[in-house]
């Protein structure tokens, strides 16, 4: 039987497909050019200054990006995005062809990337429930966003690996800046033939600006505090899991079990999406207490595990019910802030998770060189019982970092589960009430 699509939301997904295009786009020119300066200057520090400058940048463009949501028209601002990740792509297609590429160009293309997607993603969020009414619609949509987040990540490393080979580095640019192109054509398209998406203009008590805004919210409803803390602690232990999977992995084992694995990964994130499209759920907070309680058993199961086949369907699990766990967060969101405010509450959201996962990782790099590789290459009881499980040396310490990584994520997650006012947890806002003066 074939989904049935609510006319409202016909709009939005032609848009969804055009992001989707865009957003591979610049995923390819991205791990192009990274593979490109490994080449040039055989160095990992650049290479890490290119992950680092794909995420840094973001979290200081948070908060203007959700004043942005709040005031302006989404197309507007999408097609502004698709303007610099077009313009960028186009310099650096020229400064490639007149072989002046440096390594500062290309942490710029880096850092405006970063920019782009998190202002693209912030404006697609808020954007859901100002078109969409229905909780099922709303659900659906925010799967098809972690379908837009996953697919990248699935297919871009195999296809530039190919277009590299066939194109070069010019080649990938300009199929960005013909994504770039399509998508601007698709939003185009739309201001002609579909309303405009603003926020709402609520009761003037809502209409305040940046961090009062968002405390504004958080006092009126207390649970949402406790939900963001949550989520704070959530991605502080997957950065901490994130920035270990790949020493780990290529301590024990080679890098083609670690293309396999993140391969794995993929098509769970795939996986959990496409689930949430087709069955989206309706007790939101409880099924991404689940999700965690899962996705943190996976965690420790690829720290206390040697054999691939078990990182395999760990990896799916994992990546599955984090797409799951996102995708219903994001609806719980948007299903429960006033219109008027629902960019600024989203960007201090995002902002938590991209201040938490970097904080993780950092942490992970400290705790591996100082605390659990030495330790674990000591001779000691303690070590000797968990050297069974998880070996000496830098692989042991690895597995026990990884192995708590995913022993917090367990206890956080049940520790959610027992909370009886978070589990229960409804969708919905009550708009606060004027103070009443008194008469003298």
């Amino acid at each position: 039987m074939l989904m049935r699509v609510e006319p409202a939301m016909r709009p939005w997904l032609w848009a969804w497909g055009g992001q989707v295009a865009s957003t591979l786009g610049a995923a390819l020119a991205a791990f192009s050019l990274g593979i490109w300066l490994l080449q040039q200057h055989a160095s990992v520090t650049d290479y890490a200054w290119v992950i680092a400058l794909s995420a840094l940048p973001g979290l200081f463009l948070a908060p203007l990006a959700g004043w942005l949501v709040d005031r302006c028209e989404a197309r507007a601002l999408l097609l502004g995005v698709e303007v610099c990740g077009g313009l960028a792509a186009l310099i650096l297609w020229w400064l490639f062809e007149h072989d002046a590429l440096e390594r500062w160009q290309v942490y710029t293309f880096a850092a405006i990337n970063s920019s782009g997607q998190v202002a693209r993603m912030l404006v697609c969020q808020a954007a859901i429930p100002r078109v969409l009414s229905s909780p099922k619609a709303i659900g659906r949509a925010n799967g098809l966003m972690q379908l837009m987040v996953g697919l990248p990540q699935l297919i871009a490393p195999t296809l530039a690996a190919l277009l590299l080979t066939r194109v070069g580095v010019p080649g990938v640019l300009l199929l960005d800046l013909g994504t770039v192109l399509f998508c601007a054509g698709v939003l185009g398209w739309l201001a002609v033939v579909a309303p405009p998406v603003r926020a709402s203009r609520q009761a003037g008590a809502l209409v305040t600006d940046g961090l009062p805004a968002v405390l504004m919210v958080l006092r009126t409803r207390p649970a949402l505090g406790v939900l963001l803390a949550y989520l704070g602690l959530e991605h502080l232990m997957l950065g901490l899991a994130s920035a270990l999977l790949s020493p780990l992995v290529l301590e024990r084992h080679s890098v083609l079990v670690l293309g396999t694995l993140m391969t794995c990964g993929g098509l769970g994130m795939l996986g959990g999406s496409l689930w949430v499209v087709m069955r989206p759920p309706v007790r939101l907070i409880r099924t991404v207490l689940v999700a965690d309680l899962l996705l943190g058993t996976s965690v420790l199961s690829i720290g206390t595990s040697t054999s691939p086949a078990v990182l395999y369907v760990a990896a799916f699990v994992a990546f599955g019910c984090f797409s799951l766990s996102t995708s219903s967060d994001q609806s719980f969101w948007q299903r429960s802030l006033p219109g008027a405010l629902l960019g600024r509450v989203l960007s201090a959201r995002q902002m938590v998770c991209l201040l938490a996962m970097p904080m993780g990782a950092l942490g992970a790099g400290a705790l591996a060189d100082h605390w659990a590789i030495p330790w674990m290459s000591e001779a000691g009881d303690m070590q000797a019982r968990l050297t069974l499980a998880m070996g000496t040396g830098k692989a042991g310490g690895l597995s026990l970092l990884f192995a708590v990584a995913g022993l917090l994520y367990v206890l956080l997650a049940s520790l959610g589960l027992a909370t009886t006012p978070l589990r229960r947890l409804e969708p919905g806002w009550t708009e606060p009430r004027p103070a009443v003066v008194g008469s003298g």
